[in-house]
Formats: structure tokens, C-alpha cells, sequence
């Protein structure tokens, strides 16, 4: 295993980490990205030798043909790449597997029925959730319900359909979800409407509630299906976030956050431990939500809907309470980072990118990105650098803020320093980049490139 990136630690520290990544479960080492926000579940890597400088004709090591569009995100374990696509020609969605060293599939297999549904602006194709690894297996969820479970080597273990066992999934723009791996289960979260679109497929019967799921990774059982309530209405009460696991002392959390609420479960029971609402006081109708929640510094940040607040969330005691909230340049689709000590808010639409103290809220950086075309794809970091993608294939990274930055001009927060601006095409282009062994895996509707030193 590699441990450049634990060079500069201090010894007792560095065994911390060497131990941590070694006796992790099944095959996972620290520069694996093994799930939809990477290793950390925040969207960061401790990767220190991700490219800064790179495009079609510098530091390309592969590109791979895709069948088809999808908004799903790569995971990479050891020498394997792992993700979804839909296949204009069949209209399904297939799992593929890629080798990492040179792009090669090594294995696909169909995973069930896509849709192509370009003319209605979704965007979806059946095909956002990403896939989760455990070292030894992995999991795949198309968003018609889907649920396969792989070995390394391609062989099906079990699968279901969620929406023919529990109810079709009443999401207008379709399910997007991914599937979370955490303390030995496998967690989905359905959070949907409470009423049926007429539009959409109908796989199984109508069904009005919302739940967490968690199953038995290894025989594909379902261990509990908690209902999870809220007082939303109509289009709110969707969400196409993902669980996101925290760790608070020696227990475990799983956050979910959708229907105008942020509620942490016990992840044995499903037990909901203390919930988080309030930006929706007005009872809007069409406040659905697409972020995912982040957990660093001792707080939980949840971005309220269609660039509402986002707001730090202190659950220590009794009651949880609002630390602060961020009013200006929020975002709406792409889930915040949180990357050595500070969090990234991505305005999409805007194209603007702040940082963040976690402590007080005070904007420490902030920069309009160049582009012209939105972005919905998460931010993601390594080797003190951001990396963000837009719906047309264009690349920007930047230098993450550093506390010896100085301070900008006026009292105004200075501009992040850009690195590097590539056009690699291929609309629309909506998958978060991945980082593992010092390369990047950058997806579009056509390709997936993989670049690296």
C-alpha cells in the first residue's frame, strides 16, 4: 500500500491510519474511492498526486467509449473501475467493470430497464445512483429499483427490485439515490411523494410512505425498513440525496436529509436519534431536495432546496441548534465538500465557489468559475486542489484555500487561484470526479478518461 500521503505525519499518527486503511473491511486501502463522495463520505481524497495539469493531449493514460449517458459517479477499487450506463441501443442500464490501468472492460452485465428521456429534460436515464463497494462485493441500484449485488469477478450473488417489493418510487424527476455501505449493512433511502405521477412507469403498487432500508450486503435480506415521517408536502417531500454515514464517538449515525428535514438513525435499528427542520416554514410546495448532508468539525451541513441557506447544524445536546447559516450563492443541486478543515459551497447555476469556515460561516474565499453552462456535479478534492465539472464536459480546477492565504481587498474574500480549464465535451456531463491513485476518472455522456502523472 502506498503512504506518501502519510509522510509528513507524525509516527503515532501515521499508524493510526496505516492500521485504519489496512484492517478495513475486505480489500479496501486509503487510496481507493469506494463509494459516490469517496472515502471519506465528504468528497475528498488524501491523495497527494492528482494531476493539476491535464487534457486530451497531457496526462491521459486511457479513454474509454461508453454506451450512453448517466449521471452515475465511477468508484475504483485496486485495479478495478466500477460503474453504470445506459445503452442507447438496448435502452437498459448495464453495470460495467473497467480495468484501471488501461480502460478496458473487463466484464458488464445488464442490470434492468433504462429510459432515455432527453426530450423531457431529465436527465436521469435510470442510471444516477453510483455504485458502493465493500472490499469484496459490489452493489448496483438503477433508478427503477434494481438491486444487484457482483462479486469482483462479475458473478451475481442476489438482486430484487425495490419498487415491485415496496412500491413504485414517486420522484418526478426520477430516483437518484445512491446506496451506502456502513457498519456491516447496506442502506437506501426512498424519500418520495405521497402521491402517484401519472407520468411515471408504475412497477408496483402505489405506496405513499418513505423509509430507510437496510439489508444484509451478503445475502441481500432486508434487516429493517423504517419508516421515516415528515410533515412536508407534494414535491418536497422527494429527495435524491444519499445517506450519508457520522461518526460521533464511538457510535455511528446515518444521516438523511428530505421532506424539509435532517434526521440521524441508529444504524442497528433505524431508530431515529434527533431530527432538523425549519427552512421550510412557509410549507412551499416544490422544495425538493438533491444535496446530500456533510458532517465535519463537529457539525452537520444541510443546504436548504433551490438555493435556500445552508445551515450548520449542532446536534451536542439536548436539542440540535443552528450554529449558522450561509445566505448568498447556495446551492441547489451539487452536494458541499468538506476538505481539510473547511467547506466548499458550489453555486451551479452560477457557477460560483465559495469556502467556507465550518466555525463561524465567514466566507474565507469565493470566485465565478469560467464556463458557461450550469454544473451539477459535487466538487470533489485531493492534493490541495478542487476539481469540478460542467454539463458540457468543461473541467476547471482550482487551489483549495490554505489559512496563510491573505485576506482580499475591501474586506472582500479573495479569489480562488485556477489551475487549469479543459474542454473535454460529451453533454451532458453530471458525474462527480472520482480520485484514486493518483488519477482522476472524469466521466461525460460519451467517455470515461482517466488521467494521471
Amino acid at each position: 500500500m502506498k503512504n506518501t500521503t502519510l509522510k509528513n505525519l507524525p509516527g503515532s499518527i501515521a499508524f493510526c491510519l496505516i492500521s485504519l486503511c489496512v484492517f478495513s473491511p475486505g480489500n479496501i486501502f486509503c487510496e481507493d474511492w469506494t463509494n459516490w463522495r469517496g472515502p471519506n463520505h465528504d468528497g475528498s481524497s488524501t491523495d497527494d498526486t492528482a494531476p493539476e495539469k491535464f487534457g486530451p493531449g497531457e496526462n491521459l493514460k486511457w479513454k474509454a467509449p461508453l454506451p450512453g449517458p448517466a449521471s452515475c459517479t465511477p468508484i475504483i477499487l485496486g485495479k478495478r473501475v466500477f460503474l453504470t450506463s445506459f445503452d442507447r441501443k438496448t435502452k437498459t442500464v448495464s453495470a460495467l467493470c473497467l480495468d484501471r490501468e488501461n480502460g478496458k472492460t473487463v466484464w458488464s452485465s445488464p442490470l434492468g430497464k433504462g429510459e432515455d428521456d432527453r426530450n423531457q429534460g431529465t436527465e436521469n436515464f435510470l442510471a444516477a445512483p453510483s455504485p458502493a463497494t465493500d472490499g469484496e462485493r459490489v452493489f448496483f441500484l438503477t433508478g427503477r429499483g434494481d438491486l444487484s449485488c457482483y462479486d469482483l469477478a462479475g458473478k451475481k450473488s442476489w438482486g430484487w427490485n425495490a419498487q415491485e417489493r415496496y412500491g413504485d418510487f414517486n420522484c418526478q424527476f426520477g430516483y437518484g439515490s445512491s446506496p451506502l455501505l456502513s457498519n456491516g449493512k447496506l442502506f437506501i433511502q426512498v424519500l418520495h411523494r405521497d402521491s402517484r405521477y401519472k407520468n411515471l412507469e408504475q412497477v408496483g403498487k402505489f405506496t405513499r410512505e418513505s423509509y430507510l432500508l437496510a439489508i444484509d450486503p451478503t445475502t441481500g435480506k432486508v434487516v429493517y425498513r423504517h419508516l421515516r415521517e415528515s410533515e412536508a408536502v407534494a414535491e418536497s417531500l422527494e429527495s435524491y440525496s444519499t445517506p450519508i454515514p457520522r461518526r460521533v464517538g464511538d457510535r455511528t449515525e446515518i444521516l438523511v436529509v428530505g421532506g424539509d428535514t435532517l434526521s440521524a438513525h441508529d444504524p442497528a435499528t433505524g431508530r431515529e436519534l434527533w431530527r432538523h427542520g425549519g427552512w421550510n416554514p412557509e410549507k412551499i410546495t416544490h422544495w425538493r431536495m438533491v444535496t446530500s448532508p456533510v458532517a465535519g468539525g463537529g457539525l452537520v451541513y444541510a443546504s436548504a432546496p433551490k438555493f435556500g441557506p445552508v445551515i450548520a447544524i449542532d446536534s451536542s445536546g439536548s436539542a440540535t441548534k443552528v450554529s449558522w447559516k450561509l445566505e448568498r450563492d447556495t446551492t441547489d443541486t451539487p452536494t458541499p465538500l468538506f476538505y481539510r478543515g473547511k467547506l466548499y459551497v458550489l453555486n451551479g447555476r452560477k457557477r460560483v465557489l465559495n469556502c467556507v469556515d465550518p466555525k463561524t460561516g465567514e466566507v474565507l474565499r469565493k470566485s465565478r468559475l469560467p464556463g458557461f453552462r450550469y454544473m451539477r456535479a459535487s466538487p470533489t478534492a485531493a492534493a490541495g486542489k478542487i476539481y469540478m465539472i460542467n454539463a458540457d464536459g468543461d473541467v476547471v480546477v482550482v487551489a483549495a484555500h490554505t489559512d496563510g492565504d491573505k485576506p482580499g481587498e475591501d474586506g472582500k474574500p479573495p479569489a480562488f487561484k485556477l489551475l487549469n480549464n479543459v474542454k473535454l465535451g460529451g453533454y451532458p456531463a453530471r458525474s462527480s470526479i472520482p480520485i484514486a491513485y493518483g488519477n482522476l476518472f472524469i466521466r461525460t455522456s460519451e467517455a470515461l478518461y482517466c488521467f494521471g502523472k
